[in-house]
């Protein structure tokens, strides 16, 4: 079985999953079945693109993908001591809540875009891709600008509403 697992080996170079193969939670598993966790994490990823594509549970594959990887990469970000990987983690769950708050509003209306679940992931992975940076790009560009224009009326419009809830507590 590793024979035919190893010529898997040039793909999960080529798609940066080589270093899956420290994530702990696979170690263990992976060990007794005598698999690398990069092969695991990579038919994982492809039935589940697969899946994708052909609409087999679209929604739910595409928001996992979306949340898993990001999520492990976030706690490692809080984990590291000196790197300067923090930046690109607060911008992708910045960037995955707006996306997200505006999928739910109107993505009824996109569920009707062919391959509209695949071009979401694929958005998705630009913004948490480490070659890619997205997600800090997008935020530089878009967010950044909106938040130096807005931030002081959205300040005070919070400060009222602590207020208010404060007046309301007593």
């Amino acid at each position: 079985m590793n024979a035919v697992l190893s010529k898997l080996d040039p793909l999960i170079t080529k798609f940066g999953l080589d270093n899956t193969d420290q994530m702990e939670i696979l170690k263990g598993p992976c060990s007794k079945i005598g698999v690398r966790p990069a092969h695991v994490v990579f038919i994982c990823g492809s039935v589940a693109l697969f899946s994708i594509i052909f609409g087999i549970a679209a929604r739910f594959l595409s928001t996992f993908i979306s949340i898993i990887y990001p999520a492990y990469r976030s706690i490692q970000a809080i984990e590291s001591q000196g790197e300067n990987d923090d930046k690109q983690w607060l911008t992708y769950w910045i960037l995955f809540s707006i996306i997200t708050l505006a999928d739910s509003t109107i993505g009824f209306a996109l569920e009707f875009i062919p391959f509209y679940h695949i071009l979401k992931l694929a958005l998705f992975v630009a913004l948490f891709h480490p070659q890619v940076k997205g997600a800090e790009k997008l935020y530089d560009q878009f967010v950044h600008p909106l938040y130096l224009k807005h931030h002081e009326k959205i300040d005070k419009g919070f400060q009222k509403v602590q207020e208010r809830v404060k007046q309301q507590v007593q």
